[in-house]
């Protein structure tokens, strides 16, 4: 009887010869090339590992085969990790399509599109080394909607977790952008991390915020705060509704107190409590604010 020949499998530029060796060098990229080529059902086989292998080949085409995967071979991953994972195979193979696409264009095409994905790169670049700079994050939220929203869709979880902790600024941009926000707000899992750590609502959070501008001075804070255009005001108002910005001027409001109410500078019969505003970084114009909390403050930028 002829002799099994067996091979390795290559993952993250490691050999494999185990289920163990597997888990422990699984790459997302490497392991997804292998099940769709055959390769790594064919290794399962040579190898004696049924029952894997009959689990792997039962996979349906209308499943994620990642997220199936990951299953089979009792990784350990968070649901993060896993959007992570998705996110970022989509991205590539949405990218790789395209260019397949035009591939069979002229030259002049390709050059056209890979200008467009390396414009992106370099905005995103652009934008870590300018991450204090307000204006610029607006402008970057401006370039994104008018030059690269397409691509923007596709990659705005990867956007988002590059840039949460070091340049919050700029998801404040985004949340600006009328049509870039609705993109964060409507996604489940950033919409939940915008509401935990961008509301802003305790004085540790907005420390927490300018940790990455590497100061802890108080005064350097509050200093970064004005220059961010973001604005707290706490005191009590009572029944009346204090003017804190004209109609000319909006905001955007982060957060307000329980009990207390807030509106647009034009609109008298409007008025927005505390479940309406965190969390939804709601846009008026010009800001009036109604409440009886001088506790806790409202937190809010300029537009």
């Amino acid at each position: 009887m002829a002799k099994t020949i067996k091979f390795n499998l290559m993952l993250d530029g490691k050999p494999v010869r185990t289920i163990e060796e597997l888990q422990e060098n699984f790459c997302i990229d490497d392991i997804l090339e292998f099940y769709q080529k055959g390769l790594l059902q064919k290794w399962l086989k040579v190898r004696g590992f049924d029952k894997y292998l009959k689990n792997v080949e039962a996979i349906a085409e209308k499943e994620s085969a990642i997220i199936e995967l990951i299953k089979i071979f009792e990784l350990e991953k968070s649901e993060k990790e896993i959007k992570e994972a998705v996110y970022s195979l989509e991205f590539w193979e949405e990218r790789k399509t395209e260019l397949e696409k035009w591939n069979k264009k002229d030259v002049k095409v390709k050059e056209i599109i890979a200008d467009y994905h390396n414009g992106y790169g370099a905005l995103k670049a652009k934008i870590l080394e300018n991450k204090e700079d307000m204006p610029f994050m607006k402008s970057a939220a401006k370039e994104i909607f008018n030059k690269y929203y397409e691509i923007f869709k596709i990659d705005q979880w990867y956007f988002f977790n590059s840039f949460e902790d070091d340049v919050p600024l700029v998801i404040y941009a985004v949340l600006m952008n009328k049509k870039l926000r609705n993109l964060f707000l409507e996604d489940e899992e950033i919409a939940k991390i915008l509401r935990k750590k961008f509301t802003l609502k305790t004085k540790s959070e907005q420390k927490n915020l300018f940790s990455s501008f590497q100061t802890s001075e108080e005064k350097d804070i509050n200093e970064l705060q004005k220059k961010s255009g973001i604005f707290i005001y706490k005191g009590a108002t009572g029944r009346s509704w204090k003017n804190l910005e004209v109609e000319k001027t909006k905001v955007m409001v982060l957060s307000i107190p329980q009990g207390a109410f807030v509106r647009s500078a034009n609109k008298p019969k409007e008025e927005f409590s505390a479940t309406d505003v965190n969390g939804n970084f709601l846009i008026l114009d010009g800001l009036l604010y109604k409440s009886k909390n001088a506790q806790f403050p409202i937190v809010y930028m300029e537009v």
